[in-house]
């Protein structure tokens, strides 16, 4: 039997209740900024970076100080479509060594961190934009989504000099879309989140594929979620952020669902704890972060105790603010936001235990 969380704003126990509050904001110089990709923080060198489509750009922003440093350019920018913009993902590499950022033109765009400068250019092979990756730090390699081919595909590439792509796998049950993908460090292998299955549009899936085999190893049915968003948070526990549901579907969306990875089942949902949006996990606080573009009540910056799964706290945001990021030396928390209806006319806000 599947187990419904409560969502009500609770400060339960007495770890893991910490309240943010917002301490500044890091304003971004050029054209307006209304669309972008990812926030990624990389805790190796305390560098965050924005996927910064209205200027063509990689914005640099630095979280011990949480100013504006510069920015990467060279990117396809804001077309007439989002299916062929970019940039969208991003990831540290090989130490933090290179940046590897996606972007709408079916191409990983491989940046040298020591010179910022754009140095190598990897086709995924697709028509529109390569999107959200993640990186397996052991053997080295990134899976990257293309989300908009019919149908859908997954790539994983090795961040080895000659950058090859390593096997191509297409997702033929996904009916739309293909969203995050994370790192499972205990099985070695990658999980993407699939929206919307192909045959039942009132599920969603997770896609697990093998970095070592190249092979898709599963594509797990989850009820009442289309997951959009994914954090692991133990070494048997995934949280995946579910969005509004399919037109179709009998179920309301915007939840949480808890997907036992020892298991492959959902253990449990948590109502209005999801959304459309993108997801981070700080263990040092043990919170889990949400940052809902569309849940009932509006926008929201959602705070969760990782271990009670209570709602810590709920941040009303401004629409289209739906990228966050944290930096787990200070426990800042970074969100962007659009030039249109947001702050700052297009800015990072950053939040901070009180």
């Amino acid at each position: 039997m599947i187990k419904y969380l409560k969502s009500d704003y609770r400060s339960v126990g007495p770890v893991h209740t910490e309240i943010l509050k917002q301490v500044a904001l890091i304003p971004i110089p050029g054209v307006p900024i209304n669309a972008f990709g990812v926030v990624f923080i990389d805790q190796a060198t305390g560098l965050g970076y924005l996927a910064d489509k209205s200027n063509k750009a990689v914005d640099i922003f630095d979280t011990k100080t949480d100013k504006y440093l510069s920015r990467i350019t060279g990117f396809v920018g804001m077309t007439n479509s989002g299916a062929t913009s970019g940039p969208n993902g991003i990831v540290a590499v090989n130490g933090s060594a290179e940046l590897w950022v996606s972007d709408g033109d079916s191409t990983i765009k491989v940046v040298d961190l020591k010179s910022n400068k754009l140095v190598s250019t990897v086709s995924t092979g697709g028509k529109e934009r390569a999107n959200a990756m993640a990186y397996d730090p052991i053997h080295r390699v990134v899976v990257v989504a293309n989300p908009n081919e019919e149908p859908p595909f997954l790539s994983l590439v090795s961040t080895e000099p000659g950058h090859k792509i390593l096997s191509k796998i297409p997702v033929e049950d996904a009916a739309e879309n293909l969203e995050r993908s994370a790192y499972y460090a205990p099985s070695g292998t990658f999980y993407t989140c699939v929206p919307v299955l192909r045959k039942d549009h009132s599920q969603g899936g997770l896609a697990q594929t093998d970095p070592t085999t190249g092979k898709l190893v599963k594509l797990y049915e989850i009820d009442h979620c289309s997951p959009h968003s994914i954090s692991v948070v133990s070494d048997s526990t995934i949280f995946l952020g579910c969005s509004s549901a399919p037109a179709d579907s009998p179920f309301p969306g915007a939840e949480l669902a808890v997907f036992d990875a020892t298991t492959g089942k959902v253990v449990a949902y948590g109502a209005d704890l999801g959304g459309s949006g993108d997801t981070v996990v700080n263990l040092n606080l043990g919170q889990y972060y949400h940052a809902s573009n569309n849940a009932p009540g509006g926008p929201a910056l959602k705070v969760i105790d990782i271990k009670t799964r209570n709602l810590v706290q709920k941040i009303p945001t401004s629409p289209g603010a739906r990228s966050i990021g944290v930096s787990f030396a200070n426990n800042h928390v970074y969100l962007a936001t659009t030039a249109k209806d947001g702050p700052c006319g297009g800015c990072i806000m950053v939040f901070a235990p009180e």
